[in-house]
């Protein structure tokens, strides 16, 4: 198969889009492999929009640095409105420097007399690849609202209103060390104050995208800087709660739903978003021009503190503020509470240069400070974050997973930092909060003193584990193939500490810690005894039940024990299908099941709904090079945010893709899972750094769960344009074959 670049929903581009084969693959295009001003070769396209097409190029005199090139669509070049338009993009991008903008390098004529621009490349993706239905975690999303206030007031300032945001003309570009940059792209129709360019006897026209439009856009009324708080205000909506504040069948059913005003608010879909960031997003999506943020950096600024908890600057907003760190401390809990600790320290710290200490400390919070589940229990106020001189101990409420989760996304952020040397340990016990000397939240109590000695039982890499989370977590199918029994270790005061040792394949330490190691070969003549004691007991207690259950199984022979039913679970697949015929559509767009034959070269877009919340993982099986067998991720990836939990009834659809010219039988691997499987979130994070393509390492991981899951049956609903896949488990596996031939 070959899977093509979806078109999004407004017909855009994304100028960051590096992967080539995500070129569409059905135009002609005339301008790949030209040089334009005997310096810009252009070698591929990236996409097209309302009037303009963009490839990348290189350019041939800055040793073939990658550029994008912008130049009006064949069908344009003879529109006044759009060239006009065209030559206002470039004023606009002239006259904004700042580093959230996509930059101008040049601009030149093609030999047909039609302008085209150059631009900075954005190595990077969409914003709209990371919105998830769950929303983006809040230290990221606060991170790139504060950037994007701070862009579009920069362009405010230089009199241009972009007039078209939403997430696919933003991008993110990765800096490193996990840093992020934004960048604001296409300035298509933006309005410029004060243009060179003359003005054009062609009427002006309502254009955007209406999603994201504001009210006075969509009734085409006079547009201000708050027209653009606003497009911004429905972004913040979606990148926090995974969804817009309407979805209207129309542009003036969109306008009087705007006019009643939002009435499902953030925090309704997204419980633990602080009431600061809520009461600020409805600010922002206010009716009235005059009740939103004048200044998009403002609202981009107030909203990055909300969702880090700033309270200092939130209060700016006029919202109130939280307790202060005093007031917080009279609400010391004096009763105990269950507690899951994640302890960690660095090892070998004390061995450090007194100037190497504190920048190995500030890495390792880095990496801790940009995980998903420390970011979301500090926002719910479900977390407190203690130092402890040579590392961190995060106490979590709630969740005991939390945890857990926590230290393997940590553990995955030191691969890029292999001179922390971290070991870590996990348990769960009840503590006391309580304020310390500098009236700052602590906790006390043997939930965080037996994390201490748990993570003091391991050495560098470790994620030791104490009985009681083990316990728990090993009735989770996603847990138990990662958690691996150690046996006892002896800690403070002779105390002896039931052990599991947690790793994947990818990251944690599998070795014996050498604590264990050491103590393994000397057992103690008296325990020896105690021991020979037990056994005997053991067999005197277990010869005495043989006989009593014999007598009794007299009167209860036949009757077999009572088991749990498991829930039913259910999703649907269908394929939406496009026939193809000498490279051109064929008819419109077909719904089947996946279990009829089609034709060779036909495309198809899979599609799945689920009627139960869940992690979804989607594969291809395929031969590779050498006839090797090859996985391909489907879902989730990089384009869709890298995240595999999904809502019940929440359609998920890839895609398009071909069915190659030869016939044969396609496979795709459904993987369906109560809650997300770490090892599989793990396996998948690393093929996005392979174009998609699972390394032949991961494979048999992959395929564990693949054969040794609960196996769906699948059959075609009533109506024949869908399957059904029903299966009672925690992990549930279907295979889907398709069939195609030529026609």
């Amino acid at each position: 198969m070959e899977e093509l670049e979806p078109l999004t929903e407004a017909n855009t581009i994304e100028t960051g889009v590096s992967d080539p084969a995500a070129v569409t693959r059905i135009d002609e295009e005339p301008l790949i492999g030209s040089m334009l001003s005997g310096r810009y070769l252009v070698k591929r396209k990236l996409g097209h929009g309302g009037f303009g097409v963009v490839y990348l190029a290189s350019d041939e005199k800055m040793l073939s640095r990658p550029v994008v090139v912008k130049a009006l669509l064949e069908s344009e070049g003879k529109n006044e409105w759009t060239v006009r338009k065209f030559k206002q993009e470039i004023e606009a991008l002239a006259r904004i420097d700042h580093p959230s903008i996509v930059g101008i390098f040049d601009v030149g004529e093609l030999p047909d007399g039609k302008p085209y621009i150059v631009m900075q490349y954005v190595d990077g993706f969409g914003l709209r690849l990371i919105i998830t239905p769950e929303g983006v975690d809040f230290w990221r999303a606060a991170n790139i609202m504060r950037q994007i206030g701070r862009a579009l007031t920069a362009a405010h300032d230089r009199g241009i209103l972009h007039r078209d945001l939403k997430p696919e003309n933003i991008m993110i570009q990765t800096l490193g060390d996990g840093e992020e940059q934004v960048k604001i792209i296409d300035f298509g129709i933006a309005r410029v104050k004060n243009s060179v360019i003359s003005k054009s006897t062609a009427s002006d026209r309502s254009v955007g995208t209406i999603a994201y439009m504001s009210p006075e856009q969509l009734s085409a009324g006079q547009l201000s800087q708050a027209s653009d708080v606003y497009c911004f205000g429905v972004i913040a909506y979606e990148l926090l709660t995974g969804r817009r504040p309407a979805n209207p069948e129309s542009a003036y059913q969109l306008l009087e739903m705007q006019r009643s005003g939002v009435r499902i608010k953030p925090v309704d879909l997204r419980p633990g978003l602080p009431q600061q960031a809520d009461a600020i997003i409805l600010k922002a999506l206010s009716f009235d021009p005059k009740d939103r943020y004048q200044r998009a950096r403002d609202f981009g600024d107030l909203l990055s503190s909300a969702l880090l908890g700033d309270d200092e600057q939130t209060v700016l907003a006029g919202h109130p503020a939280l307790a202060n760190a005093s007031e917080r401390a009279e609400g010391t809990v004096t009763v105990p509470e269950t507690a899951h600790v994640l302890f960690m320290d660095i090892v070998g710290y004390s061995k450090m240069l007194i100037d190497e200490q504190p920048a190995c400390l500030q890495k390792l919070q880095s990496i801790v400070g940009r995980t998903e589940d420390f970011n979301r229990a500090q926002a719910t106020k479900q977390l407190i974050r203690l130092p402890t001189g040579d590392g961190i101990a995060l106490v979590f409420f709630g969740d005991p997973e939390a945890p857990l989760r926590c230290a393997l996304d940590i553990a995955y952020g030191l691969k890029d930092c292999p001179e922390v040397k971290l070991r870590m340990g996990i348990h769960s016990g009840l503590v006391y909060r309580m304020a310390d000397i500098n009236t700052n939240m602590n906790v006390a109590g043997g939930g965080i003193n037996i994390a201490q000695r748990v993570m003091d039982c391991g050495d560098a890499g470790h994620i030791l584990v104490s009985k009681r989370v083990a316990d728990d977590l090993m009735e989770l199918a996603r847990w138990a193939p990662c958690l691996h029994h150690l046996g006892e270790a002896e800690v403070k005061h002779g105390v002896r500490v039931p052990l599991f040792n947690l790793y994947t394949d990818d990251v944690g330490n599998r070795e014996m810690p050498a604590k264990l190691r050491a103590a393994a070969p000397s057992l103690a003549p008296n325990r020896m005894a105690r021991i020979a004691a037990a056994a005997l007991g053991v067999l005197l207690i277990g010869t005495a039940a043989f006989f009593v259950l014999k007598a009794r199984n007299g009167a209860t022979e036949g009757a077999a024990p009572v088991v749990p039913a498991l829930p039913e679970r259910k999703l649907t697949y269908s394929l939406t299908v496009q026939k193809m015929r000498e490279g051109k559509t064929d008819g419109g767009e077909i719904e089947m099941t996946g279990q009829e034959v089609f034709g060779n070269g036909w495309k198809f877009r899979f599609n799945i709904v689920p009627e139960q919340a869940g992690a979804l993982y989607l594969l291809n099986e395929g031969p590779g090079p050498g006839g090797a067998t090859e996985y391909n991720v489907l879902f989730p990836t990089r384009k869709t945010g890298s995240a595999a939990q999904i809502g019940a009834f929440e359609k998920v659809q890839t895609g398009w893709n071909y069915f190659n010219e030869h016939t044969g039988v396609e496979k795709l691997w459904i993987i369906w899972s109560t809650n997300p499987v770490p090892d599989l979130d793990g396996v998948f994070r690393d093929a996005a750094s392979n174009k998609g393509v699972l390394a032949e390492a991961q494979i048999g991981k992959v395929q564990k769960y693949l054969h040794s899951s609960t196996v769906a049956k699948a059959e075609a609903n009533k109506s024949g344009d869908a399957t059904v896949v029903k299966a009672k488990g925690d992990i549930v596996v279907s295979e889907v074959k398709l069939s195609h031939k030529a026609y």
